[in-house]
């Protein structure tokens, strides 16, 4: 059995209420094909000295509101809490993903002024992105480079959920809930994603019903929470508030459930 590892996912949503989702490349060893959240595995220099300076957000009684996931009565799983030090590495994991995979930067100037498109130069954003993506430029390296600092206060946990034992390939994975600045326009990276759209949830799972749209069980679940909701703002209301439980869900006869009480409330 192969370890679990750490993962970050952003729902990244935009007004009145649409999604971001973009289809995984056919070669992906996870999920070829289907259209997903932006998200991607921690990596060491998520938990580096030089990006957590460059990070808003991270102070402790911050990230502890915000890690408040409980194993349900209803749903066993033996995978350990994070501890703090792991939250903030996700924290920025999220932020450099959402950077890698869709092309939008959470991010403030020293000032405090959110970063917006006034601000970025499109063809050299976009080289500097595909440095950060490919390894050859570290997420922290490029925020000193522009004096900016990535905003975790832009991201609220949502869920946490964790690959069950009878998959190949496990994640500990936290979904967090972030707003798109309004005029950075999300594009996919074309390396791991492609075909990257916005949709509102009840859209998505009407193509999916279809057989237009390829959803992995996790995303599926989380667009059915999210379609009874009008805007961003009540979603941002609802995350903030609401209870988090970690979900590994049960596997019967080739299909993945959860318990009927933990249908809505996780």
């Amino acid at each position: 059995m192969g370890s679990v590892r750490l993962a970050a996912t952003v729902i990244l949503a935009r007004p009145p209420f649409e999604v971001y989702l973009a289809r995984r490349s056919a070669g992906s060893a996870f999920a070829p094909g289907a259209f997903v959240f932006p998200g991607g595995t921690i990596e060491p220099q998520d938990s580096s000295a030089a990006v957590r300076a460059r990070t808003l957000g991270l102070e402790r009684a911050r990230v502890e509101r915000e890690f408040r996931a409980k194993i349900p009565d209803e749903l066993a799983c033996d995978e350990p809490s994070i501890d703090r030090d792991a939250a903030c590495t996700l924290l920025v994991t999220a932020l450099r993903e959402l950077f890698e995979e869709a092309g939008v930067l959470l991010a403030r100037t020293r000032g405090g002024m959110a970063v917006d498109a006034g601000l970025l130069d499109a063809g050299r954003i976009a080289s500097e992105r595909n440095g950060v993506r490919s390894g050859r430029v570290a997420f922290g390296e490029f925020l000193t480079v522009h004096d900016w600092f990535a905003d975790a206060h832009a991201l609220a946990l949502f869920s946490h959920w964790v690959t069950p034992p009878s998959e190949p390939r496990r994640y500990n994975t936290h979904f967090f809930f972030g707003v798109a600045p309004a005029d950075q326009a999300a594009l996919a990276d074309a390396f791991e994603t492609h075909d990257g759209l916005w949709i509102s949830p009840g859209e998505a799972l009407a193509r999916q019903r279809s057989g237009s749209l390829h959803l992995v069980y996790p995303t599926l679940k989380h667009l059915v929470r999210l379609e009874r909701f009008d805007s961003v703002d009540a979603v941002l209301d609802f995350a903030r508030e609401k209870s988090i439980f970690t979900i590994m869900p049960k596997e019967a006869a080739g299909e993945f459930e959860l318990p009927p009480a933990l249908e809505d409330a996780w």
